[in-house]
This record gives C-alpha cells, structure tokens and sequence, in this order.
C-alpha cells in the first residue's frame, strides 16, 4: 500500500469518525437531483500518468437520516368495556370495524361504534350540552337522521335517537349510553381481542388502530427533534418499489428496559395505487442540514495535512499535480463540501 493511499484512509476514517460522534444513527446522502450527476461523475478517467481523477463539482449537499422502520397500521389503542352484562360476541383481530358497526356485543345486544375522540364518559339524554353531544348528532346526521350539528340535545336529537334506535331494534328511550355506542376514531381495524367471551364486561375490550398503513420508527429522545409532527419524509417499503412522500403524524415518548428514553415515531404516506406487503421492513428518510451550491469532492479525494488540515490534489493541464489546501464543510454520501483555491470542473486525484 503507498503512503498516498495510507494517508488518504486515515483522512477519510478521521472525518467519519468525527461525524459519527454521537450522530451514530445518521447515514449521510445527498439530494435525488444531485445523484444522476455524481453517477456519470463517477466514471472516472486518468492521464497520462495512469492517475485516477474526478470532476470538482459544484451543486447542493443534503444531509439526511436513514432509520429503520416496520410497516404496519400504527400504535393500537384500547376499547373499553362500559356495557353491563356478559360478552356474547367478539370481532377477529384483523376485522374492519366502520361507523355504525357492532364493535362487540353484551346479553346478545350490539355495541356499535360512532366516530369521535371524546369518550362517552355519560349518558346522553335531552338537556345535555358538550363534545359528546356534538359528536352523537355529527354521527346520526352522517346515518341520514334529521338532527342540528350542534352540541346541545334538543327535541331535534331526541327525535333522531328514538328512530336511530327503533332502527336497530333496540329499546326506543330516546337515551344512549354505554349499553348502546362507544366512540372511536375514525374507522377501525380490530389489533387484538382483549375480552373472553362468556366473561362479564370488564376493562379493555379490543385493542383497535387505524386502518391505514403506516411505517413505525422508533428513536432516542435526543435525535427526535429531527422528527417532529408534521416532518416531511421519504418512505422506503421493502418489495413495494421506489420512495413515497410521507409525514409524520405522531410522536410519543417510551423508555427502553433499561430506563433510556426513545420516542415511537409514526409516518403516514401516499402509496397509491401500489400494492404494499401484508407486511415489511421499511426505511424513514429525513433530510438534515443543507448546502446549497457548493463545491464538494470525494472524501477519498482529501489528504490529511497534518494538524493543520487538508488539501487535495489537482491535476493540471499537463498531467502535474498541485497540493491545494482546502477548508472542509458539511460531508455526505461520501462526499465533501469544500472551499479552496479550486473551480468546478478541476479534476482531483483519487485513489485507484
């Protein structure tokens, strides 16, 4: 091995190193844009001497983080059991469970399932005021039934519960309650079974999630900031082609066994018309620090100067190479952003 080839892998691994220190989860990419360049860059030449060399390049240099991830339908939630009597019928995981539904049933009688994030935590009769209200009368005026989308239980909302119920063969009272609804978010795919049939109403019930594919990641809490609500990402399911734009819907702080903090982090994306997997590994791709409109070269391009830094070497016209001495910037995809006495185009030596 020369000593040429010696220095430039030291030089690479102390910059490496340097990046890893604690960024351990970052992998380092550029931009899609930027990849087609550097592949044609990539077919490198040499002079006449028998030396490899590149193009100095001149363009934007993305930093991004790759993380694991298993495709899935997101985090379950608990249904709990707030009906009297004795578990007579149960859904199997799997199952799609839409409004209007049985989620479970108790004494033989149905619990359907109305759309809503506030639990019914009451029985709901003439007089009653609040979200859940609102919620009953959003769900009846969605089945068709003449009520007032407002949050007040009116002679309206009485009317539509007794012909809600009248409908669904229960008893006519014009009041609802645990024995009748539960509310859940949105439609829901059945994740487990958590009650026994023949067993009194006690608990949970069902744990439900969503019913769209998500891909679930999960991180240390010092890197979560990367990943907030809201984050535009790229999504990679493995077998299901090429990457899909995403977000991050959901972040939720847990503690590993061993008391370290993590967040469980949730991407929701578009497949479209793509056939996904039942199931999959998945990568979460999430862009980082950026530098726009730099000239960048192969790490393996530059030469340790001692304590004083870097440099890299420059092929000239007539086949002589000259010593440039560069200041090093953001470094992706094995790529270096760099300022110096260089321009775009310059070929720099790398090793063979």
């Amino acid at each position: 091995m020369s000593r040429r080839t010696r220095v430039i892998g030291i030089a690479s691994a102390c910059l490496v190193g340097a990046l890893a220190v604690g960024t351990a989860t970052w992998s380092l990419a550029t931009a899609a844009d930027g990849a087609a360049t550097r592949a044609s860059a990539a077919q490198s030449d040499g002079d006449r001497h028998g030396t490899t060399t590149v193009p100095v390049e001149q363009g934007d240099l993305v930093e991004t983080r790759t993380i694991a991830g298993a495709l899935g339908y997101g985090t379950p939630t608990s249904v709990p059991g707030a009906a009297s009597g004795t578990l007579t019928w149960l859904p199997q995981p799997g199952q799609v469970v839409h409004r209007d539904e049985p989620l479970y049933a108790v004494d033989e009688r149905p619990v359907r399932a109305l759309y809503g994030t506030t639990p019914l935590w009451r029985s709901l009769r003439a007089g009653a005021r609040g979200a859940d209200v609102r919620q009953l009368t959003e769900n009846l005026a969605a089945l068709g039934y003449d009520v007032p989308a407002d949050d007040v239980f009116g002679a309206r909302t009485g009317a539509a519960v007794r012909q809600w119920q009248r409908d669904r063969g229960l008893p006519v009272t014009g009041v609802v309650d645990g024995d009748q609804i539960a509310f859940v978010d949105g439609a829901v795919r059945v994740a487990s079974v958590v009650g026994q049939l023949g067993q009194p109403v006690g608990g949970d019930v069902l744990q439900v999630t969503s019913t769209h594919r998500v891909v679930s990641v999960r991180v240390p809490a010092r890197d979560a900031g990367q990943l907030g609500v809201g984050r535009r990402v790229r999504v990679l399911v493995n077998g299901a082609g090429g990457a899909m734009s995403g977000s991050v819907t959901d972040a939720t702080p847990s503690e590993t066994e061993d008391g370290r903090d993590e967040v469980d982090v949730t991407v929701a994306f578009d497949a479209g018309d793509r056939r996904l997997p039942a199931a999959a590994s998945a990568q979460v791709v999430a862009e980082g620090r950026t530098e726009r409109d730099v000239l960048s070269v192969p790490v393996s391009a530059l030469v340790a100067r001692g304590s004083s830094g870097y440099a890299v070497e420059v092929v000239g016209r007539d086949g002589v190479t000259e010593r440039v001495p560069v200041e090093v910037g953001l470094v992706a995809d094995g790529r270096a952003a760099v300022t110096g006495d260089l321009d775009e185009g310059a070929r720099v030596v790398v090793p063979s």
